[in-house]
């Protein structure tokens, strides 16, 4: 998959690629519970979130983690997270227990959804994990590694893991 299209202009009986090409961006949505606590999760957010800018509209709603415990805890935040939610969202939830992938075989997976036109969104859940309702409703689950990371640090891990993908899809030397 190219990211970079080149755009035509007609003039005449011919047409002629501009002088630089158009970069098309594709909106991916990353919906993640609780905030950042360490300027360091912030900043490599940051990071990513610029390195990103190249290839992805990258829309990040933070919601609250529920005040409550247990089954309700969950609950809560599962009807939090269906509020950001459209029909035709690919919902995809990070989660340790989801399936592991290589970074290329991410980016595979994440360019047939791009050139299908999937509108992705990305969940990462809050320190109590995920509704069971909502892993049933959910299009996929992906885990970033069978080990459990701090909710902000899986928000970095899976920026920098788009990152790479993307820079896989486009032959760039990001990654070795």
């Amino acid at each position: 998959m190219m990211i970079t299209h080149l755009i035509l202009i007609a003039k005449g009986d011919f047409a002629r690629p501009l002088e630089r090409p158009l970069l098309v961006t594709y909106p991916i949505t990353l919906i993640a519970f609780g905030r950042s606590k360490l300027p360091a999760h912030r900043e490599l957010m940051e990071h990513y979130q610029r390195l990103l800018r190249r290839y992805v509209r990258l829309k990040i709603h933070k919601l609250e983690e529920s005040k409550h415990t247990g089954l309700r805890g969950l609950s809560d935040e599962a009807a939090q997270l269906r509020k950001y939610l459209k029909p035709q969202d690919y919902l995809i939830l990070l989660s340790e227990a989801g399936p592991l992938l290589t970074s290329e075989k991410f980016a595979k997976e994440l360019s047939a959804h791009l050139d299908r036109g999937t509108s992705l969104v990305f969940a990462v859940g809050s320190s109590n994990g995920w509704d069971e309702k909502l892993k049933q409703e959910a299009s996929s689950i992906l885990s970033l590694s069978p080990m459990t990371f701090p909710h902000d640090l899986a928000r970095v891990l899976f920026c920098e893991q788009l990152y790479r993908a993307f820079s896989i899809l486009q032959g760039m030397p990001y990654h070795k």
